[in-house]
Parts: C-alpha cells; structure tokens; sequence
C-alpha cells in the first residue's frame, strides 16, 4: 500500500474532528441538514423540504416548525380563548421577553434561557426529531393540542427524542390497535439491533411526594413485546442543583423497592423493567431563568442496574455495564444532551 499523502491525512482528521462535535451536540441521530437560497432557510426533514423563510439560526426555526405542525386555523382558535394553550402561553412569555431583551435588528439574540424558552424549543427540537428520524403520527399532534393529553404527549416526545439521540430507530404503535394495550413505542439500537418496549409517564406538577407506584403500576400493565424501558417524570416543585440524590429521589426509589416485594399484574410477578427518572420543570417555571432538570437511571426487579447498585469485584462492573449499555446510552443523552443546537 502507497503511503498516504499528508493532506489526505490531515483533511480526514478535520472531517473526524467536526463530526465528533455534530454528535456532541446533535447526538447520534441525523444530522441538520439545510441551505440557504435567496435569503430563505430550507431544511431537509425526513422526505419533506420544509421553507422556514428568513430564519438566521436553528433556534428560530424550530417555532416556526412548530406552528406549521400545528396550523393557523388551530393557533387563531386557540388565541381568542380565556384560558389558552400551553404551547401558546409559551410563544406569549417568549416573545415577551425577547422584546424586553431585543438588539440590534442584525444581531443574533443571545439571552439567558427562560423556562418558557426552553420548553418551546425542546418540544418544537422533539418532533423535529421524530419526523427527521422516525415518524410523526398527526394523532401525536392532535393529542398536544388538546389540553387534558397534552402534558402526557409532550413527555413522550421528550422520551422518543431521548432514544433518537441516543442511536435508537423510533417506532411507534399502532394508536387505532385497540386488541390489546401497548406501550409508546419500540426503540431498536442501530447498531446491536436490541430493542425495548419504552412507555413515558408524566405526573402533573406539584406534588410534594416523590412516590411514582402508581405510575409504574399503570407502565408496567402495558403489553410489551420486548425488554420494557419506562421513563417517569416525577415534576415535583423541589429545587435541583446537581444529579446527586434528593428527597424525591429517595422517595422514588423506595416506591419501585416495595413494588417489586408486593406488585403483581393480572395475578402474576410484575415484569422487570428498566426505569428512568426525571424531573424536567421547564414546562412549569415559565419565569424562571434557573430551572431544573434532574434526572436518575434505576430499575424493577434488575439487580444489577441502579442507583445504590453494587457490584462484588471490577471485573462484575465492567460485565454489567456491557450488559446495558444501550439502556446507558440513553441516560448519558439524558445527563449531556441539555442544550439545543442553535447552528445548522
């Protein structure tokens, strides 16, 4: 074999180094891909070419992405009403507050995250994921718009994005199957081909108690062709700092122990599963510029995954941790993957 010229060398270690930083921040799913023309953005998503107009960055395209998903006629309805949507008190306290924060008409704004901000965003970056990666079921779109789904629709978006980020094929069931109950959706690792049956709960905001046996009963009756994956936000109002354990940490890991001594379904052993814990607030503190986002990997009835999880020598860890690796791929994309990308 020749010897490779130095600029070849060079210019593959340029392109390594600017992948590596697209996975940094867009993950493992595909990458953004668009153009400018005529002074108009254009984005390849999935197989549809979507004209975002004038928009300089990511970050302003992805309300505009949102409001086509959702339509005019349904975002004029929703604006002449008393009590509106919480998308649209969002894109309210958003507007608002760049206004408040505006520069220079040629400047690209860069202002402190507002809790408002970033739950518009990272629900707009979520179902930008779906359609760009998997599928975006117009049932999906119809379940955020009306209210009393909305809060348990937008936490699956959130858990589908985790997955996509994380190098996993989303698909989702069948919502016209009504033979039997089924979780959210099946996640395949592209690269092992495992797959997970992942099903998303989502407690309404401000209870003080971090107990979640509820939630896991309910996950944990769905059919499940797979190994079950089940994220629970806990959305209580306890303050956050750092992903080390807290009150409703503790309270939430004591629920999942004493269900797996006593929980059965339809008379028989509940299933073992893997269960993440969140505790996203930013769809809650809509004023806030500091809001948390806590999070924690613990399981049902695996005893090798999991907070307070030991293990008897190095060689066991290591065993472990090969064992769930892809279900430890997703928690690293939960702890790392915090920020938005705002460049194409």
């Amino acid at each position: 074999m020749s010897e490779i010229p130095p600029e070849v060398l060079k210019s593959l270690q340029e392109k390594k180094v600017l992948e590596e930083h697209r996975i940094s921040q867009q993950g493992l799913g595909r990458p953004i891909i668009s153009t400018e023309f005529q002074g108009r953005r254009f984005l390849a998503i999935g197989r549809e070419i979507f004209d975002s107009g004038e928009c300089k960055t990511f970050h302003d395209v992805l309300p505009v992405y949102l409001r086509a998903l959702l339509g005019e006629e349904w975002i004029e309805k929703e604006l002449s009403k008393e009590s509106r949507h919480p998308i649209l008190q969002w894109h309210h306290a958003m507007v608002s507050y760049l206004k408040e924060n505006k520069q220079s008409p040629d400047e690209i704004q860069n202002v402190p995250t507002l809790g408002a901000i970033s739950a518009l965003l990272r629900l707009s970056y979520n179902l930008y994921l779906m359609a760009d990666n998997s599928e975006l079921q117009e049932k999906l779109i119809e379940r955020l718009k009306n209210q009393n789904q909305f809060l348990g629709a937008n936490y699956e978006t959130q858990v589908a994005a985790f997955c996509i980020l994380a190098g996993f094929e989303v698909v989702l069931e069948n919502e016209d199957d009504l033979s039997s109950t089924h979780c959210e959706f099946t996640a395949k690792n592209i690269k092992s081909g495992r797959k997970f049956s992942v099903e998303a709960k989502a407690r309404t905001h401000g209870k003080n108690s971090g107990a979640i046996s509820s939630q896991l009963h309910l996950a944990l009756k769905k059919s499940a062709d797979y190994e079950r994956i089940i994220f629970i936000n806990i959305n209580t109002p306890e303050d956050i700092t750092s992903l080390e354990s807290t009150k409703w940490i503790n309270e939430a890991v004591a629920s999942i122990r004493g269900a797996e001594e006593r929980l059965t379904i339809k008379g028989k052993d509940a299933p073992p599963a893997y269960v993440f814990l969140t505790n996203h607030q930013n769809t809650d503190n809509l004023s806030d510029i500091r809001f948390d986002m806590g999070a924690v990997a613990e399981s049902f009835k695996i005893s090798d995954f999991g907070t307070y999880s030991s293990y008897e020598n190095l060689k066991v860890a290591v065993g472990s941790r090969d064992r769930h690796k892809e279900v430890l791929d997703i928690f690293e994309v939960i702890k790392t993957h915090h920020s938005i990308p705002s460049s194409f």
